[in-house]
């Protein structure tokens, strides 16, 4: 059996980065959605904030339960 070699771009972000980059999804969403004032983009608005938010609760759930499990 040979060992392989892992490098860090190898295991990607761990859940605690991607968490944080969801948030700011979150917070640039929100900001966005606070400010945009063409009636055309306030449904695409309202689609990217609902989608951030929903990323972020998903992937604070993988955290809890990764946490809870270690």
């Amino acid at each position: 059996m040979k060992a392989e070699l892992v490098t860090l771009e190898d295991i990607g972000p761990t859940i605690d980065e991607e968490l944080e980059d969801a948030r700011q999804e979150w917070i640039e969403a929100r900001k966005y959605f606070e400010n945009v004032d063409d009636p055309d983009l306030i449904d695409y608005a309202i689609y990217s904030l609902e989608a951030a938010e929903s990323k972020y609760n998903y992937l604070l759930k993988k955290a809890r339960r990764l946490k809870s499990h270690q």
